[in-house]
């Protein structure tokens, strides 16, 4: 069998948007858990969003001129961040992955760190990644709220909506703390969702981006200065997405947050591992992550 590694392009998105959802449909399926796209319009919305999103670099993997597995590797200064990455189920097991990793890695070679989400239900990608010299360095708690919060949440009075004009002092408080620069993420949650930021007395305290996609809200990242401000990031953000389906994954350290969250309606998906290759490791602020660009 011979494999081509390139570059994806524009014309990939439908087919790559068809692996992403049969093959993360297969796995959650395989292991008992619920699908986590509805359809296969929601696996070329992520396609085409990774497309569009400008440090997002999409490696595939051709055979017999058919597409078969797809990896993204998103750099932010000297950090990157690896995923989705998906192998057509009938190629699962072959040589796909490996060729994707190493593809993968010689573009990330200048990179200190790399981090990726693995489901810890899958032992077979952990053992991958594992091998790799991926270490997990955090639990992460998948969460979703389908439908209403259990409580009716209310605007909170210390949360503004931030705008392409602030982005420069939302790096400042964001790059010391999360240690890697996320501006262009910022940039695109501005752009295609909302970012919500706590301030205090002029002073940001913390945020908390929201992307609408086809299926549900991505809540995340955030990055707040305590537990409390983290609970009222989420309250004004369900406050603003009333009855929309949410997701997010926060620090399974981080127990009074998750806490707040299961009591706003919550519940828990599945448990999942953050891991890196090479030297960062998440620093002491209430973090959550989203899915885009690579759940990180």
């Amino acid at each position: 069998m011979s494999t081509l590694i390139r570059d994806m392009t524009r014309s990939d998105i439908d087919r790559v948007g068809e692996i992403l959802y049969d093959a993360f449909t297969g796995v959650a399926a395989k292991y008992g858990y619920a699908p986590v796209m509805n359809c296969v319009q929601e696996g070329k919305a992520w396609a085409w969003a990774m497309s569009r999103y400008v440090s997002s670099e999409g490696i595939v993997a051709e055979v017999d001129g058919r597409v078969v597995g797809v990896v993204f590797l998103n750099k932010r200064g000297d950090v990157g961040g690896g995923g989705p990455m998906a192998i057509d189920p009938d190629f699962q097991g072959k040589t796909i992955a490996p060729q994707l990793m190493t593809a993968f890695l010689e573009r990330g070679k200048s990179l200190s760190s790399i981090r990726v989400v693995q489901e810890a239900f899958n032992p077979t990608s952990f053992s991958f990644q594992y091998a790799y010299d991926f270490m997990p360095v955090a639990d992460l708690l998948d969460l979703v709220l389908n439908g209403r919060a259990r409580q009716c949440p209310d605007l909170q009075g210390k949360v503004s909506e931030l705008t392409a004009q602030g982005l420069d002092e939302l790096c400042s408080y964001d790059m010391p703390r999360s240690h890697f620069d996320r501006h262009t993420d910022l940039t695109y949650y501005v752009r295609w969702g909302k970012i919500l930021v706590y301030q205090d007395a002029g002073e940001i305290r913390g945020y908390l981006a929201c992307l609408p996609g086809t299926g549900a809200i991505q809540l995340g990242p955030l990055l707040a200065r305590g537990e409390d401000v983290a609970e009222c990031l989420f309250t004004h953000a369900l406050a603003l997405f009333n009855d929309r389906p949410c997701r997010t994954r926060v620090m399974a350290r981080d127990g009074r947050f998750v806490r707040a969250l299961m009591k706003l309606g919550f519940r828990l998906y599945c448990l999942s591992l953050l891991m890196v290759r090479g030297t960062w490791r998440p620093g002491h602020n209430i973090e959550a992550f989203g899915r885009f660009p690579e759940g990180v």
